[in-house]
């Protein structure tokens, strides 16, 4: 009688399929963070840098016409009313664009302006001045939106009701959100009505005055977070009167976020909505007059800080930030 062998067929239990499944979930669960955080900290580089461009370039706008660009002619209604994001368009590599914008237009056509490709310029999304790491900056309501806001101050902007304008206390500046043609009257650099400010303004030192800052565009109405709109947030309505990363207005990111009084939640109310703001954990970028981007926390001294970081020449001596 033959004897046969018969060869065994190899393979996984199902026990030993279900550990394998446990332990990539494991190591899926334990790497998934991990690039989060490396896509995360890009995003922020990314941020970082283009605010470094910005900054170049309103440095190069200032060697050209002695001052820095205007945020518009707001309340006056004199052409053009265009944001400096608008004007500085040269130096960010937006030649092209920036010749075809009409800038002797009145009011806000020059922005709501057609170009000969169709284009219509609010609606133009500039990557420059948007930061990856905010997920809700899409273009919206005809606006192509912004991310970076020049900085105005510690400006008085008191919200419609008194009882949504608890920062008021904290303003160094009275003139209400800025609307003078006077320098004097304005904390910052950047002026809604046309008040320009040169390098030599900036008396407590280019180190320690913010220029710019980040914001979130979707915690006020379209047209506000704009880019190039003349009397949107982002260009020279943004102030350090409010605390950084106070969300109230940001109804869209949920009740995870830092929503101090349910009552003011509205875009309107400017004492929380006028603020600098970013989806990065902590605190914001800001760019410096002297074109140094700093990161600052959430957590700064309110009012003996970061106040005075917004004013260009109250005179306080600060230490480290």
């Amino acid at each position: 009688m033959l004897n046969r062998s018969h060869g065994r067929r190899s393979g996984f239990t199902l026990i030993e399929l279900l550990v394998v499944i446990a332990i990539i979930a494991i190591l899926i669960s334990l790497l998934l963070p991990a690039v989060q955080q490396a896509r995360e900290a890009a995003r922020r580089s990314t941020c970082k840098n283009s605010l470094k461009q910005i900054g170049l370039a309103l440095h190069n706008y200032h060697e050209t016409y002695g001052m820095f660009p205007i945020g518009g002619t707001g309340d006056r209604d004199l052409p053009p009313r265009v944001s400096w994001q608008v004007r500085i368009l040269p130096y960010v590599d937006q030649a092209t664009l920036y010749n075809q914008i009409d800038m002797s237009g009145a009011t806000a056509s020059a922005v709501q302006a057609t170009l000969a490709d169709g284009r219509i310029v609010r609606e133009i999304p500039m990557t420059i001045y948007t930061c990856p790491s905010d997920p809700y900056n899409q273009p919206r309501g005809g606006y192509a939106q912004c991310n970076y806001a020049g900085s105005m101050g510690s400006q008085s902007a008191p919200s419609g009701s008194s009882a949504c304008s608890p920062f008021q206390v904290y303003a160094l500046k009275s003139t209400l959100y800025g609307k003078t043609l006077l320098k004097g009257g304005i904390s910052g650099m950047i002026s809604r009505n046309g008040a320009s400010i040169r390098i030599a303004d900036v008396l407590d030192g280019s180190s320690n005055t913010i220029q710019v800052g980040e914001t979130l565009p979707s915690c006020l109405d379209a047209d506000r977070g704009s880019w190039s709109y003349a009397q949107s947030t982002c260009n020279a309505e943004t102030m350090t009167l409010t605390p950084i990363n106070e969300f109230t207005t940001c109804d869209q990111l949920g009740p995870s976020r830092r929503i101090t009084n349910s009552a003011c939640t509205a875009h309107t109310q400017w004492n929380y909505s006028l603020g600098f703001k970013s989806m990065h954990a902590g605190g914001a970028h800001f760019l410096m007059v002297d074109g140094a981007v700093r990161f600052l926390s959430e957590n700064i001294d309110h009012a003996d800080t970061f106040q005075h970081l917004g004013d260009r020449a109250d005179g306080a001596v600060l230490g480290e930030f």
